[in-house]
């Protein structure tokens, strides 16, 4: 009786997680495109009206120059050093008269470390102009800076060999590209609400707009009716939580801002990644979309939390309405609606997630002295981890390692995690997710 009893409870044990599937795997999307599949972002330049130049595929963001009256204008200035010169080469082809100004729609790196090029070709002090209170949402990690930079790595896969990065255009990398190392820093501040400005001629309204960063700022050219939105939408599901760690996105705000972004008078739109959108249909269509899918998940977590749901059990069941799942630009290629959920039930309520038992829980030790006992030993959980994995059962793979690697380091489990979370990253959708699994692959392979 005891020798099935232990059967029973192993089998129990072992079935744990495959009671959730996530939405951000591939099985949920069966007829989209993969992320590797979906490559890299086209590299072109678009007229998004007369003299108003967008450049995409040029850097990890995109940038644009505005003609004026004695040269050109910059909205945020990409990162790859390499592209971001021949894109300064193209403007003077296009037009004449050098750089006038800079303006910023938020602190992410990604749009800043490209000025270097244009304010080494410019002559004199450029105005920049940025909200005034750029990189505010880094203060409170102040002191975190170590952890900070590592779980950055791994999201942005800065350590994986060019052979093993899978391609795409969320996190793109360039051949032979070199990342700028200095970010543009403003000398001209907006301040809260709607700002007019006319800089060389050129007419600006600059609304501040807290989403993605609290940080951003709407810029609008009247005269010529194009939006551009920075990091707000661009064509993913919003990444509600970003796996390097952070302060709360309040994604109310967030999706309150879309959708008051979507009521511009805009004929062309430059997002701060991915292609344009022209015409004005096309534009509020997919801002609203994404407005939508934000307040659903929102909604929907706080209804969960209400019904006494943990955080992983929304996080199995909280899917997009039929209409949305059918959207392919709200797939889980950057953001997860998992994560998200996490995320919200964490800044409403905190770590607790109301069952008792986790008030007081047995540390990773305890509990994993436990399961080897119930597994036969310390070998069987690395015996049990090797068949999950032979059979593709990554999660369970690589939940038996950690097991087995809090009672002591071995090479040969840290092996098998390794190829786990191997076989995670291939069937996962969120391009962030994909990199930290890999670089975390290769870390352990070490």
């Amino acid at each position: 009786m005891r020798k099935d009893m232990k059967k029973t409870l192993l089998a129990i044990a072992l079935g744990l997680s495959m009671m959730t599937t996530y939405a951000h795997t591939q099985e949920q999307y069966p007829g989209f495109e993969t992320i590797h599949q979906h490559g890299k972002l086209e590299q072109k330049r678009v007229e998004l009206a007369p003299n108003v130049y967008a450049f995409t595929g040029y850097s990890s963001s995109n940038f644009a120059a505005i003609k004026s009256k004695n040269g050109y204008i910059l909205i945020d200035t990409g990162d790859d050093l390499p592209r971001v010169r021949q894109a300064l080469q193209e403007i003077k082809q296009l037009i004449p008269g050098k750089l006038q100004a800079i303006l910023l729609t938020h602190s992410h790196p990604d749009h800043r470390r490209g000025a270097e090029v244009f304010l080494a070709d410019a002559d004199g002090d450029i105005p920049i102009y940025a909200h005034h209170d750029l990189g505010g949402e880094q203060k409170p990690l102040k002191g975190l800076e170590n952890v900070v930079k590592n779980r950055t790595s791994k999201q942005f896969g800065e350590e994986i060999p060019d052979e093993l990065y899978p391609e795409n255009f969320v996190i793109p990398r360039f051949k032979n590209g070199e990342t700028g190392k200095t970010l543009a820093q403003p000398n001209h501040k907006i301040q809260d609400g709607k700002t007019e400005l006319k800089i060389d001629g050129v007419k600006f309204e600059i609304t501040t707009v807290a989403g993605e960063s609290p940080d951003h700022l709407a810029i609008y050219l009247p005269e010529q009716k194009v939006l551009l939105t920075g990091d707000h939408v661009y064509g993913l599901m919003p990444n509600m939580y970003p796996i390097r760690g952070g302060l709360y996105r309040d994604i109310e705000r967030w999706a309150n801002t879309v959708r008051e972004l979507a009521k511009f008078d805009a004929v062309a739109v430059m997002p701060g990644h991915n292609d344009v959108l022209i015409g004005k249909e096309t534009f509020q269509k997919r801002f609203n979309q994404h407005a939508e899918a934000m307040e659903y998940v929102y909604n929907e977590t706080i209804k969960g939390m209400n019904e006494g749901k943990t955080p992983n059990q929304l996080a199995a069941e909280i899917r997009l309405p039929e209409h949305l799942q059918k959207v392919q630009n709200l797939a889980d290629y950057y953001g997860a609606i998992p994560w998200a959920v996490k995320e919200i039930f964490a800044a409403k309520l905190g770590w607790f997630d109301g069952n008792p038992t986790n008030l007081v829980p047995l540390t990773d030790k305890e509990e994993a002295e436990r399961m080897a006992r119930l597994a036969g030993g310390k070998a069987k959980l690395t015996e049990l981890a090797q068949k999950a994995l032979n059979e593709k059962d990554y999660r369970w793979a690589a939940k038996l390692t950690d097991y087995r690697l809090a009672l002591s380091d071995d090479k040969a489990t840290r092996l098998i995690k390794a190829q786990a979370l191997e076989g995670i990253a291939g069937n996962i959708l969120p391009m962030s997710g994909k990199t930290y699994l890999i670089q975390s692959a290769i870390e352990l392979k070490k």
